[in-house]
């Protein structure tokens, strides 16, 4: 690693001892009131060309040519290789010799003041042509991340759920129901920590039992036929929101809703898209939660709503955070899992001093939404304080409302809302009822095909058998696209080793074919591609190649969205089975 040039002041100093001392100083160096050096350039882009007549040769680094730059410096370089690796350079002032672990590097470096070098990075960047050879950077390893596990509630959050579910007990009517919002109470109950969701089903129908016995489950019944009942005679428009609610209640039974009572309310929620976002979202974690088919285009959907998350209200980005981790859970969703990154980051952000997300019910969806995610510096947030905050607003009698209440409403509402906290309170929520060990959920996910469809994100050329015959290697597909309208289209299905960077696999994809020959800068924070298929970037003209990273196979017909481009640069990218990467020469 270089070290930063030293201070001007030092430099005064040995210039003057210099004088004293008789000794040659270089005549390159003039010394001004604002003085500017000749460093050895630590941030200097790097020059890679992969071909397949150069992928075997032996990697020399003999006389390696530096050039120092004082462009910007992008933190992901070539995460979707859009913006240009522009070096703006001052007149050179000098030559110098540094010494690289690597080897002899002879360096020309461009002038450039003090200022901007101690704000740049200090790991060494070196420019290479890999036609003769090729130089490894060094780049630090990613910190580790801290995996939070599901936790029991804590003491003081046992005893709110307790106080409200009593409270909840009393609210009961006559026909052991609670009118309008006897699904999600009864969701409450079922998923509020009384039991462990990895207990079997057997267990659970003991658990189920009172409820039985109170007739409430079967007054949630009796609302779900009436409710079909009154869509198919009058017809009256579905209340999807409710089914979708419904649906969950039912899950978390461990009763199969694409059987009820000759009824298949899964098919009939899908048969019904909504157009509301965060409709959408429920009813799409409803059919996950029963292990139903997801359908690319749903999943294409999500992932649009969650690009967009600026935009959204705090329980539609909730929501849609609560549907995606439910489709990754899935084994064959499984590496859709870094796009639940993005919206729960923006989720997170929203968090208030106080702890809140807003009303008590958006803070109880976001807790709900974020709870037993992966450690993300980007996206912390505080669920102590969240827990709090709705702590401090439980009533004396156990229950929550929001306040003010407003005209003709009781002191003693909140029936909904105390369910939707107990929820929040206790070990899961919704995103609980997909993990319950039910029998019909273990036989729909051990099924290895969706409705008769492959499942998403086959990579073509490869059967599920090919896939199984070797778990060290992950499958997956490499395409590329020249021009906005999509002229040329050529793809090659790859097996790499886990834990393959999308930079190897591209080196490998180029050794297979020319077509994929590429050309590359390397800075400290990784490789930078500016040429693919002998198309260089063009800033001038805003052509620039993309880096996609896709749930299927990418369609010409069907182009990508920006919030599918790689959200880290080509050294960071982790290739996964089953996934798909696009290169896409375009004009922005």
């Amino acid at each position: 690693m270089l070290s930063p040039p030293p201070m001007p002041p030092l430099m005064v100093l040995l210039f003057i001892l210099g004088l004293n001392l008789g000794l040659n100083l270089p005549e390159v160096l003039t010394l001004t009131e604002n003085a500017t050096l000749a460093p050895a350039s630590p941030v200097a882009p790097l020059a890679v060309t992969i071909s397949p007549s150069t992928i075997s040769s032996p990697l020399t680094t003999d006389s390696v040519n530096l050039t120092a730059s004082v462009g910007s410096l992008e933190q992901n370089p070539n995460a979707a290789n859009s913006k240009s690796s522009t070096s703006s350079s001052s007149s050179s002032s000098g030559n110098s010799s540094i010494s690289l672990p690597i080897g002899s590097v002879t360096s020309t470096a461009t002038s450039t003041n003090l200022e901007q070098l101690e704000m740049a990075p200090s790991v060494p960047a070196v420019h290479t042509s890999v036609g003769n050879g090729s130089v490894e950077s060094l780049v630090p390893p990613p910190p580790p991340h801290e995996i939070i596990g599901s936790a029991s509630p804590t003491k003081v959050e046992q005893e709110a759920i307790l106080r409200a579910l009593d409270w909840l007990k009393e609210k009961r009517a006559s026909d052991y129901g609670w009118g309008n919002d006897t699904h999600v109470v009864i969701l409450a109950k079922e998923l509020s920590g009384g039991r462990d969701p990895n207990d079997s089903a057997d267990a659970h129908m003991q658990v189920i039992q009172e409820l039985e016995d109170t007739l409430s489950v079967k007054e949630m019944e009796i609302e779900i036929l009436s409710m079909l009942d009154r869509h198919h005679t009058l017809p009256k428009p579905l209340n999807l929101d409710k089914l979708a609610r419904y649906v969950l209640a039912l899950g978390s039974l461990c009763k199969d809703p694409k059987h009820f009572h000759g009824h298949d309310l899964v098919a009939t929620l899908q048969h019904h898209e909504p157009v509301q976002d965060i409709e959408f979202a429920l009813t799409t974690l409803s059919a996950c939660s029963s292990a139903a088919h997801v359908r690319k285009r749903q999943i294409r959907r999500l992932l649009d709503i969650a690009s967009g998350v600026t935009d959204q209200s705090v329980d539609a980005i909730a929501m849609v955070i609560l549907a995606l981790r439910c489709i990754v859970t899935d084994h064959r969703h499984r590496h859709l899992q870094h796009f639940v990154r993005r919206p729960a980051r923006g989720l997170a952000s929203l968090q208030d001093q106080r702890g809140s997300f807003g009303s008590l019910r958006s803070t109880a969806l976001a807790m709900q939404a974020l709870q037993d995610l992966e450690y993300d510096p980007a996206g912390h947030w505080n669920r102590t304080a969240a827990s709090r905050y709705i702590l401090s607003r439980q009533r004396a009698d156990g229950g929550w409302s929001e306040e003010p209440l407003q005209d003709g409403q009781e002191p003693d509402i909140g029936v909904g809302l105390t369910a939707d906290i107990v929820l929040a309170l206790g070990w899961k929520g919704l995103g609980a009822v997909r993990a319950l060990q039910c029998d019909h959920v273990i036989r729909e996910s051990s099924d290895p095909t969706e409705n008769g469809e492959p499942k998403l994100a086959v990579p073509f050329g490869l059967s599920s058998s090919a896939e199984e015959s070797d778990a060290k290697n992950i499958s997956y597909t490499y395409t590329l696209w020249v021009g906005s309208n999509v002229t040329e289209d050529f793809s090659l299905s790859l097996v790499s080793p886990k834990n393959t960077s999308f930079f190897k696999a591209m080196t490998q994809a180029a050794e297979m074919d020319p077509r994929f020959t590429f050309e590359a800068r390397e800075w400290p924070n990784g490789h930078y591609v500016h040429t693919l298929y002998g198309k260089k970037e063009e800033p001038q003209r805003y052509h620039y190649w993309l880096l996609y990273r896709l749930p299927e196979l990418p369609d010409a017909n069907n182009t990508p969205g920006n919030q599918l481009i790689a959200p880290v640069g080509v050294d960071e990218l982790m290739v996964e089975d089953g996934e798909h990467y696009l290169y896409w020469y375009k004009k922005l």
